[in-house]
């Protein structure tokens, strides 16, 4: 290759053996078709029958590039994507392989604090021993995502790892974990003051086993930021079509971006 081209595999895309480009944001669209071009061509050449991205890997990596937007400033966590990434990767044969989206709804409870499983605890972290927190969310995320495109279980240790930089960031009150009445971990919530776009606490994660249970958390998330005074609460990255954005339809939530992870056969 006459660039340097981060491929990768991932898991198959309509049972293809698929590729994962980690792309750059382009200078322009020319020079985005070039690189996704020669990136179609060594796929093709390590013996891949289709790519998708940009993607840095799997759904553990950056990816998605966006596809519309209000014009609102963009949220922490959210993809960097250039203002020629779409052209380029159409120019270069690539269609929308699937979609996702981020929405701000109001603050405040919806009503949905008792839903689901009365049995159910939902608590907020004391703000200690934060790599407990996280290795008991790991078995609820691995479980509630297994089903998800591109998601690739990971083991415990990096999954704390990769929430880490987040949690340090997050308010106690905002992180959330369920308990059924045996003590299992049944769902997590990771919400979190936004340090880019004020007055906003982001809705990264959450997670529930049992039916209600994610809804009830979310719940509690909105009610928590109308009582700290915050002004909304980012719906963040939801992928379309599962039940999060389902959800945040329940709280009100209006989309402020779309985003696609682009994909063509070889």
């Amino acid at each position: 290759m006459t660039q340097d081209i981060a491929i990768s595999e991932t898991l198959p895309w309509n049972s293809r053996r698929t590729a994962a480009i980690a792309s750059p944001v382009f200078a322009d669209a020319a020079a985005g078709e070039a690189y996704l071009s020669e990136a179609k061509a060594e796929a093709r050449h390590r013996g891949f029958e289709a790519i998708v991205g940009p993607m840095a890997g799997d759904t553990w990596g950056s990816y998605r590039v966006v596809i519309w937007s209000d014009g609102s400033p963009a949220f922490f966590g959210e993809p960097k994507t250039g203002p020629y990434d779409l052209e380029a990767y159409l120019a270069a044969g690539f269609d929308i392989a699937e979609t996702h989206s981020s929405a701000v709804a109001a603050p405040g409870s919806r009503g949905f604090t008792t839903v689901g499983p009365q049995d159910v605890t939902v608590t907020a972290w004391d703000g200690r021993d934060s790599e407990m927190l996280l290795a008991d969310a790991h078995g609820v995320v691995m479980a509630a995502f297994a089903r998800t495109a591109f998601f690739r279980p990971i083991p415990r240790e990096h999954f704390v790892a990769a929430y880490r930089p987040a949690l340090a960031k997050a308010d106690p009150r905002f992180v959330l974990a369920a308990r059924d009445a045996g003590g299992r971990p049944v769902g997590f919530t990771l919400a979190f003051p936004d340090p880019l776009r004020q007055g906003a606490v982001v809705l990264k994660t959450y997670a529930g086993l049992l039916p209600g249970i994610g809804r009830r958390m979310a719940d509690i998330v909105h009610a928590t930021a109308a009582e700290a005074g915050f002004s909304e609460v980012v719906h963040a990255l939801m992928r379309d079509g599962i039940a999060s954005a389902s959800q945040s339809k329940k709280f009100g939530g209006r989309p402020i971006r779309r985003y696609a992870l682009m994909g063509r056969r070889l």
